[in-house]
């Protein structure tokens, strides 16, 4: 699955403006966004990447304001 996945075909102008932004992330913010959306929790997410649950919270909060910025909520 992939972020992508949850924009309508039929959408193509939006799908492509996501995947412009999911291109402008950072590795690191595009593995927990995808991590994020295949579900796994911000305490889960912090273990993979050795963070505190604290911490992975503000930066997907960062990611959002980051995406938000450009127009495009993801």
């Amino acid at each position: 699955m992939n972020l992508i996945d949850f924009v309508s075909e039929e959408d193509a102008e939006k799908r492509i403006e996501v995947q412009e932004r999911i291109d402008d992330l950072s590795r690191i913010e595009r593995a927990m966004l995808h991590l994020w959306v295949e579900g796994y929790t911000q305490a889960e997410i912090g273990v993979v990447f050795g963070y505190s649950r604290e911490h992975v919270n503000r930066l997907l909060a960062k990611i959002s304001q980051k995406t938000s910025e450009s127009g495009c909520s993801i």
